[in-house]
């Protein structure tokens, strides 16, 4: 009982601070990328979704205390249904707030640097989009081990999002760049060229689909707490 306590305070803080993050960006100018409107899309179901597991919590709380343990069960169950997929959403929200302030340091940059159109800017994949938008704020870091692993190590962020392959092809079409540190072996600065910053602002321009919304999950009416519950519910039709 006192895990379960403890497990629904903790929601409800996790909740909290969703909603608070939500609310900021909404009021920022993450609205104005494709990426800070995802990350809105994103903090709103990761609000949502752990709003509720963390009223079916007390749900299985109020139903332990009345030694309803069917019932309990069934809450407990539906709360874990509510946060499935939570890190993950987590992870996202991270991936897509890098993507949208290096989208803003490469429109700063265009502005700062007098990058006018200049030829027609070269069209990119939505992989290659996110890439140098991960990397555009000029702190992207590759390493290379002795047994011939390489992967991003920095921004965190792109450890994961940003595939090694990825950088490859952007190199090869001179949109990156990869130049060895000082005093690091092994390791690499990620540079967007100014095409890049190009091809990253004119993919940001075009229309894009939608983001699938996340599939609608349909879920057993709560059975009630307790047979009093039951009964009056009988006598009230």
């Amino acid at each position: 009982m006192q895990e379960t306590v403890r497990a629904g305070g903790a929601l409800r803080q996790t909740s909290l601070v969703a909603s608070q993050l939500l609310a900021k960006a909404a009021l920022s100018d993450a609205t104005t990328t494709v990426d800070g409107r995802e990350a809105i899309a994103l903090l709103r179901h990761l609000a949502e979704e752990t709003s509720l597991a963390a009223v079916r919590t007390a749900d299985t709380i109020s139903a332990l205390a009345h030694g309803d343990t069917a019932s309990a069960n069934l809450f407990l169950e539906q709360a874990a249904t509510h946060l499935t997929g939570t890190p993950s959403t987590v992870h996202r929200v991270g991936n897509a707030l890098l993507r949208h302030e290096g989208y803003l340091h490469a429109q700063d940059r265009a502005a700062r640097q007098d990058l006018g159109p200049g030829e027609e800017a070269v069209k990119i994949s939505e992989a290659q989009r996110k890439a140098l938008a991960s990397l555009a704020r000029g702190d992207g870091v590759l390493r290379e081990t002795g047994t011939g692993l390489r992967e991003v190590v920095a921004p965190l962020a792109a450890y994961v999002s940003v595939r090694v392959a990825t950088i490859d092809a952007l190199a090869s079409r001179d949109l990156l760049t990869l130049t060895p540190l000082p005093k690091q072996p092994g390791r690499y600065g990620l540079r967007v060229t100014s095409a890049g910053v190009h091809a990253l602002l004119a993919a940001g321009l075009r229309p894009r689909r939608s983001p699938p919304r996340p599939p609608v999950i349909l879920r057993p009416a709560a059975p009630a707490a307790s047979a009093p519950a039951s009964s009056a519910a009988v006598s009230r039709r």
